[in-house]
């Protein structure tokens, strides 16, 4: 079963090897340790999502949830301040 957790990005690359363009993203998810995750760039840029807080669907890769509008993807995130590992419910 997929699992929606809440992480904070650690740092962010391209996606080596990817088919269309992707970062990937180091993500701290509290107790759960540390993983990678992709996600679709829209119009983010690097240094704007170090530090941000994301959901991220656990299954056997982790992928950072965003919604898909006319302007690219939009992050699906927290309002406020919550702990990396938090389960989304």
């Amino acid at each position: 079963m997929t699992e929606l957790i809440v992480g904070r990005v650690l740092s962010v690359d391209d996606h080596p090897g990817a088919r269309a363009p992707s970062y990937l993203l180091r993500v701290d998810l509290g107790g759960r340790g540390e993983r990678e995750a992709q996600m679709e760039p829209g119009e983010y840029t690097k240094d704007e999502l170090v530090g941000t807080l994301v959901v991220v669907s656990l299954d056997d890769e982790a992928i950072v949830l965003a919604a898909r509008s006319h302007g690219g993807p939009k992050l699906v995130r927290p309002d406020g301040d919550v702990e990396p590992g938090t389960l989304v419910a």
